[in-house]
């Protein structure tokens, strides 16, 4: 589970060695007039999937039934119907480094290395090498292939750079910065037309953008033992920081707030700055005026550490293990991860998780026409060179730890604890987690 995602871009050498006579004797319409039910999270990927659902049907005849939820309504619609082994769901996304552990561990996952090692259920032209090594690592657990990569993320550091200048504020270069950064906007933003800082401030998501601050404080979720860090004082210093942004400087109600609300205000230009998710660059574009007034980069390293390790990882699509029709199944994981879609996805801002895509021309010509998409893109090459995909205490009940990092950081920004208390008593609560 402790596994470095490795640069997409470094990918070992593509495997191109389909025949043109192979690719056209495929049979992709074995399974006509089956029905396979997808159930997805709210995301970019999943929004463009279901709008060209239809050009799936007219490949393969296998008609779609597309439910998407947003992440907490998504997992505890996925949790029942797995728990109860049902087959009314036969895709879904998960995130391996998350739940992959759990969920194969109670065989919810299909096994779908017989699939692909299948000449008849696999396509020539499928080519699985093309995925950066790192991310076919991460959709494989115990030897099994539990799933494919549909994307390339992790959160970022977006500021608004005309809030930036009407009030005189240089872009913060260290992560020690920040806080002067925000006093000084926060003197500026006198009468309240912009949110100096948001970010997510819900128990369950939080892990995933605190950990940018732990890291690049010098902190770690374990120490050299193995045992939850989290108590160390660099673990504590950027736990801190995190909190303390959002409690001085933050909008009313950030114990409620997640991506959604974050994206929302930044759009709108009324927040000066956030760390949130590259994935979330496509919906922010949309608002008029952003690509002109937003920056975007990895979040500053640490000056006293020298560090940067941001949070970098993919989400997967899976095969339920409950599924009758497996092999459907799997037709649409290949067609919605082949090269030609995610050549399509980049446009929608899904960062393609084949080298071949990400080095190749539509990417590059997308990039090429605005300053801002290039500087995302230079973030995502950034994070995959450096990355690591744990944001969370070691364990294999990552859920669960993760849930009581955010729950030991509200108590923070909330007023309920010290720092130095709530992360020393998180580290107590994780051991006897183990």
């Amino acid at each position: 589970m402790r596994k470095t995602l490795k640069r997409v871009a470094a990918a070992v050498a593509v495997v191109c060695c389909a025949m043109p006579a192979m690719a056209q004797s495929f049979n992709w319409k074995k399974h006509d007039g089956q029905t396979i039910n997808l159930l997805l999270n709210n995301h970019p990927w999943s929004q463009a999937i279901k709008e060209m659902s239809g050009e799936f049907t007219d490949k393969t005849g296998i008609k779609l039934r597309v439910e998407i939820f947003n992440e907490e309504q998504f997992r505890a619609r996925l949790n029942t119907v797995l728990q109860a082994k049902s087959n009314d769901v036969d895709i879904y996304m998960s995130l391996k480094f998350r739940e992959g552990t759990m969920y194969e561990k109670a065989g919810w996952y299909a096994d779908l290395t017989p699939l692909l090692n299948n000449p008849t259920a696999t396509s020539p032209d499928f080519r699985f090498t093309d995925f950066g090594e790192g991310l076919r690592n991460a959709e494989t657990i115990n030897g099994k292939l539990v799933g494919l990569p549909i994307n390339l993320e992790g959160p970022l550091f977006y500021w608004n750079k005309d809030i930036f200048a009407r009030c005189n504020v240089a872009e913060p270069m260290f992560l020690e910065d920040l806080p002067d950064t925000a006093a000084k906007l926060k003197a500026c933003q006198a009468k309240g037309d912009a949110t100096v800082w948001a970010a997510r401030g819900i128990r369950g998501a939080i892990a995933y953008a605190v950990s940018g601050f732990i890291y690049n404080s010098g902190g770690d979720f374990a120490g050299p033992n193995g045992k939850p860090n989290l108590c160390a004082p660099n673990s504590i210093k950027g736990a801190e920081m995190y909190a303390n942004l959002l409690k001085d400087y933050g909008p009313p109600g950030a114990a409620n707030h997640t991506f959604t609300q974050v994206i929302e205000m930044l759009g709108q230009g009324k927040l000066a700055m956030t760390h949130e998710s590259s994935n979330e660059f496509a919906n922010i574009m949309k608002f008029p005026g952003r690509e002109k007034d937003i920056g975007v980069k990895v979040l500053p390293k640490g000056k006293a550490t020298g560090i940067s390790k941001p949070i970098v990882f993919g989400w997967g699509v899976s095969v339920s293990n409950y599924s009758t029709k497996k092999e459907p199944s799997w037709y649409f994981l290949q067609w919605a991860t082949s090269a030609e879609m995610q050549a399509r996805l980049v446009r929608r801002g899904v960062a393609p998780p084949r080298s071949s895509v990400f080095n190749g021309p539509d990417f590059k010509s997308w990039t090429a026409e605005l300053p801002i998409r290039q500087a995302w893109a230079n973030s995502l090459i950034e994070i995959s060179k450096t990355g690591t995909a744990i944001s969370y205490p070691p364990t294999e009940r990552v859920v669960e730890a993760r849930e009581m990092l955010g729950g030991a950081v509200q108590k923070i920004f909330l007023g309920q604890a010290n720092a130095k208390d709530a992360m020393c008593q998180l580290d107590a609560d994780l051991a006897k987690l183990q």
